[in-house]
């Protein structure tokens, strides 16, 4: 097995950037204490698998996946559907949310994957956390006819596994804004990017259809962000393999 050992500017920049990034997230709210040290891990390995390229990856989701979070808060809380503490996420949202994309950064390094392949998982797996995230913030306050995949069911909002079409639309453009801070980095390619962005809508779907199954799970949600962020991986890297294999994603 060989260790393909990064660019030590990139990760020092990287790491940089993540304190920076954490510590105003910390000073706005859009942190706890813990989720504060969730993302510093989080960045730290990002930044060692991926540098700067993959910390506009992060970057991205948070700031969507905060100013949604936001929106309307008010409203939210009446509704009884708000994030609790006032939006901060800790570290067990954080972790749940990034985990498995700081894996993927860092398994490219490693010989054993397939770089390109590790690296769409690694997107994959923020895109479909941003899917995840607009779909729940934006859906609950503009979905009008809010339904449940299994069964098909119409059901009010905020119910855990619900969708809507506003927050689908939502969530695609998340996920493939998301994905589109890949280009710029090399990290996929722009018909990629689309692919791994639509991909990442999808995996919110799985997580939806599994509902019937997650609400018996122990920590229903932090299990739900896991199944999330892994299907977005691991439909991400299929869409991208098919891309190489024929050619338009190189």
């Amino acid at each position: 097995m060989t260790l393909y050992l990064p660019d030590p500017g990139l990760v020092v920049g990287g790491l940089v950037v993540t304190l920076g990034v954490a510590g105003a997230a910390r000073w706005f709210g859009a942190v706890s204490s813990t989720g504060f040290w969730a993302g510093l891990s989080v960045g730290f390995w990002v930044s060692l698998g991926l540098g700067l390229p993959g910390l506009w990856v992060v970057g991205a989701f948070f700031v969507l996946g905060s100013l949604a979070t936001r929106w309307r808060y008010a409203e939210k809380e009446r509704k009884g559907v708000a994030e609790p503490g006032g939006g901060a996420r800790g570290a067990g949202r954080v972790l749940a949310k990034g985990a498995v994309g700081a894996a993927l950064a860092v398994a490219g390094l490693f010989d054993l994957f397939d770089p390109a392949l590790a690296r769409a998982g690694f997107v994959g797996a923020f895109a479909a956390a941003t899917a995840d995230t607009l779909g729940t913030e934006i859906g609950q306050v503009m979905g009008r006819r809010p339904f449940t995949l299994v069964p098909f069911a119409r059901v009010k909002p905020g119910t855990p596994g619900a969708v809507s079409a506003a927050g689908l639309g939502a969530g695609l453009i998340g996920a493939v804004l998301v994905a589109w801070c890949a280009v710029p980095g090399e990290i996929l390619t722009q018909g990629g990017a689309l692919a791994v962005g639509a991909a990442g809508l999808l995996a919110s779907l799985v997580e939806a259809a599994l509902e019937p199954i997650l609400r018996k799970a122990p920590m229903r949600d932090l299990t739900a962000n896991l199944v999330t962020t892994a299907s977005g991986a691991a439909l991400a890297a299929g869409a991208v393999a098919l891309l190489l294999r024929y050619g338009t994603a190189s």
